[in-house]
């Protein structure tokens, strides 16, 4: 994994890391619901998971006009989510198309960086990022099931996926993500199913190991926000390596 860098200029051009993350934002957003780490760092405070800030410089690329939302504190990249969701907040080039149809604003770094998420309610989430994608989609008339049943109100949908570090191990990725959920002030007890999907690894028939396993925690958000803290791995490997992810979507919002 790369150090733990600052962050650097926001360079208006999309880098191949972010152009290989695209899909995955698209796929989040198509379903409009959430989810389901180099060595992780030691035990310790929030500062040693986000690392430090003068460790180096990281160019982040953008490809859009400057988000509202975010700001660089003491080389941390700062996202406040505690507003109401915009596409002025987070920086998306809609091309002018209405309706907005997979509008995306990625920013991305070849080696991870400090972030930090400010939620309602005074909770933070702090995480070494290497991309923060941000998806945007209109439903005028919402969405609805087989059976006529609405599964997304009308609105624009605003998807925030953040890609966090890799761990190689097991022992390494579980004690990673342990940490990250205990920094975050939220229960470790996802850590521990993350190791029993480790542990149930050799049981896994071969036809099935193409996928991913892992374990995923609501992170308490007000009602009309949704947010969880995830690790995963792909069982086929023979050293596995854990992905953190952070998920945020909010309910849709009015389309201007």
């Amino acid at each position: 994994m790369g150090d733990r860098t600052g962050v650097g200029v926001l360079r208006r051009t999309v880098g191949p890391r972010a152009r290989r993350r695209l899909t995955v934002a698209l796929v989040v957003t198509a379903a409009v619901v959430l989810l389901s780490g180099c060595v992780g760092p030691p035990p310790g405070t929030a500062g040693d998971l986000l690392g430090s800030p003068d460790q180096g410089r990281a160019d982040v690329q953008h490809d859009g006009p400057e988000p509202t939302a975010m700001h660089l504190e003491d080389g941390v990249e700062v996202w406040d989510l505690t507003g109401t969701p915009s596409v002025e907040a987070f920086g998306v080039d809609t091309d002018g198309g209405s309706p907005v149809r997979n509008a995306v604003a990625a920013f991305s770094s070849t080696d991870d960086r400090p972030a930090r998420f400010l939620l309602p309610g005074d909770r933070v989430v702090d995480l070494p990022v290497g991309e923060v994608i941000v998806t945007v989609d209109d439903f005028p008339d919402g969405l609805t099931d087989s059976s006529g049943q609405v599964i997304t109100p009308a609105g624009r949908s605003f998807v925030l996926q953040v890609e966090g570090p890799s761990t190689s191990g097991a022992a390494a990725g579980v004690e990673a993500y342990r940490h990250a959920l205990g920094a975050a002030a939220l229960p470790t007890s996802a850590a521990d199913e993350l190791q029993e999907k480790v542990d149930s690894v050799p049981s896994i028939d071969e036809t099935e190991t193409s996928g991913r396993l892992g374990a995923s925690t609501d992170v308490p958000v007000p009602d009309g926000m949704s947010a969880a803290l995830s690790s995963r791995f792909r069982p086929s490997d023979t050293t596995p390596t854990f992905r953190m992810q952070f998920f945020v979507s909010w309910a849709p919002v009015p389309i201007p």
